[in-house]
């Protein structure tokens, strides 16, 4: 049984399929649709690309093609570790020989003055995605204007989306620059530019205290007393495991579900993936807890093998990426500790490659307008071995050579 029908799920359901195994498989979601990617919701799909046919992660048919029990709209109201059972909304109890819980996040609320006024948004479900793109196309007809409260990935990506439209947006977060807790001052600077360059009205280091108006929003008020009008505001302030099934069950819950190293839950035949899971990492050598795509692209089918028996230990350098006006990006390793940085310009519109060393050593990549990186900067993260700087920064010698003979 797998409690959660999103991307991580469904990788699970497949992936038991595809490792033999024939027993019943149950999927079990509280959303009204199949398993989609969410990844796209704050980027392509705003401005109505690429369209609901390369939203899903599978078409109409396969599930049941393969055997998988797919019961949308069915929310899990509780887990029964004792006798190995769950509780449905309906009142119905099912059990499991093994479950593995891919329940995901869900968007910190904000809860000052004005925050029930129409026109205030979250975006992390399918049915959240259309209200908000309904009142983007609205803003674009009638000259509208967004304001985006925090300045993360989710908010520069709808920020990016709403000028896609012509809409005018303001970008609103405590940190000075957008990005800056992920990706340092550096990096952060070079994506404050890119939104300026496309007309996004940026207020760094500065909080939301008020929305004002009458039913629906029109003005946003920040902390040092600037009042922004607004049409729409989106809040992008970040999100919350949803534990709470968890929790009830007494399953151990800090920043997630815990987990071992093979996804297994303080309960027995319990398992957990995706943005909900607390890993171990043994790539990183502690826990970590992964909001993004690639966490359940991995987890989801190697969850999946864990409850199959397979107890190979999860080990995986983090990874992220990103789409932003025309600038691709890709996320591979980790900034914490790094003392060097080193660019690589390629050619191309505004191709590079950023490199983050700790000790000597590799500790990330981010490449930018060029694709087949991550493979290569992952296996020189991996390696450990001490890496030749100034050649990091020669375009002309290619990455496998940049590692020193001692």
């Amino acid at each position: 049984m797998i409690v959660g029908a999103g991307f991580a799920g469904a990788r699970a359901a497949i992936t038991l399929r595809a490792e033999g195994f024939d027993g019943r498989v149950l999927l079990l979601g509280d959303e009204p649709v199949r398993p989609y990617d969410r990844v796209t919701l704050s980027k392509h799909y705003l401005y109505g690309k690429p369209g609901l046919h390369s939203l899903f992660v599978h078409d109409e048919t396969f599930y049941a093609a393969h055997n998988i029990e797919l019961r949308v709209s069915t929310p899990v109201v509780a887990v029964d570790v004792g006798a190995w059972q769950v509780e449905l909304a309906s009142g119905e109890r099912i059990g499991y020989d093994a479950l593995l819980l891919t329940t995901g996040c869900e968007p910190r609320r904000w809860a000052g003055p004005g925050s029930g006024l129409g026109g205030v948004h979250y975006l992390r479900t399918l049915a959240d995605a259309d209200r908000l793109r309904a009142a983007l196309v609205a803003a674009a007809a009638h000259s509208g204007r967004l304001v985006v409260v925090g300045t993360g990935w989710i908010g520069c990506e709808i920020a990016a989306a709403a000028r896609e439209l012509g809409i005018d947006v303001a970008l609103v977060g405590r940190s000075s620059v957008p990005l800056e807790h992920q990706l340092g001052a550096r990096m952060a600077g070079f994506y404050r530019d890119l939104h300026a360059e496309h007309g996004v009205e940026l207020y760094g280091g500065r909080e939301v205290t008020e929305l004002r108006g009458q039913g629906s929003v029109r003005a946003v008020v920040l902390s040092d007393g600037t009042v922004l009008p607004a049409d729409v505001v989106v809040f992008g302030i970040g999100a919350r495991p949803r534990v709470g099934l968890a929790r009830a069950a007494g399953l151990t819950v800090d920043n997630g579900i815990m987990t071992d190293a093979q996804f297994a839950t303080s309960a027995p035949r319990v398992f957990a993936a995706g943005d909900v899971a607390n890993v171990w990492n043994g790539a990183q050598g502690r826990r970590t807890r992964l909001e993004h795509w690639a966490a359940a692209l991995r987890q989801g089918p190697a969850a999946a093998r864990a409850m199959l028996g397979d107890r190979h230990p999860y080990s995986q350098i983090p990874f992220f990426f990103t789409d932003q006006y025309d600038v691709w990006m890709e996320f591979t390793g980790e900034t914490a500790g790094a003392d060097e940085f080193v660019t690589r310009t390629l050619p191309g519109d505004r191709a590079f490659i950023a490199f983050w060393l700790r000790g000597g050593r590799l500790a990330a990549g981010m490449n930018v307008n060029i694709k087949g990186i991550p493979d290569l900067v992952g296996a020189l993260i991996s390696g450990g071995r001490r890496i030749n700087a100034r050649a990091l920064a020669d375009p002309d010698i290619p990455l496998a050579d940049t590692v020193l003979s001692y």
